[in-house]
């Protein structure tokens, strides 16, 4: 999870830095994040798994429901997370993360919203959510 957070929390200062070097941000496929989580496994930089319950708290104090839907909410500007399709491996939810990580935070008030950072627990935890949600029946926060 500390990779996944490391690549939300960078996004807006890599982002950058590819924007003034005139480097396009790839765009990475599931398959192509699992090589790379296959290397990250293979030198043990992986920690333990999240809480489902913790990851609902996460995406609530994070802002991700201000824009994200859950199960059909009206007046969301982005997809509903419960009808995410392909969510069932860590390497499909850190591509998901790492093609995400070029959405600018919505404005609040007419001012820019901050970039959220997580922890890797966090992060954990998150992901567990998301993962979850396309399993029958998914815990309420707490």
């Amino acid at each position: 999870m500390e990779f996944a957070a490391t690549i939300w929390n960078k996004a807006p200062a890599m982002t950058a830095a590819m924007k003034s070097q005139a480097i396009t941000v790839p765009q990475l496929s599931p398959a192509e994040m699992a090589d790379i989580v296959a290397y990250l496994y293979s030198v043990r930089y992986f920690g333990s798994g999240g809480s489902i319950p913790n990851g609902y708290t996460v995406a609530t104090r994070k802002g991700c429901f201000t824009c994200h839907a859950l199960r059909g909410e009206h007046g969301k500007r982005a997809s509903d997370l419960a009808k995410a399709k392909g969510l069932d491996s860590p390497a499909a939810v850190l591509a998901m993360l790492w093609n995400h990580a070029v959405v600018t935070p919505p404005s609040v008030g007419g001012q820019k919203a901050e970039w959220p950072l997580f922890t890797s627990q966090e992060m954990a935890d998150l992901i567990a959510m998301l993962q979850s949600l396309g399993q029958k029946a998914t815990p309420k926060a707490n």
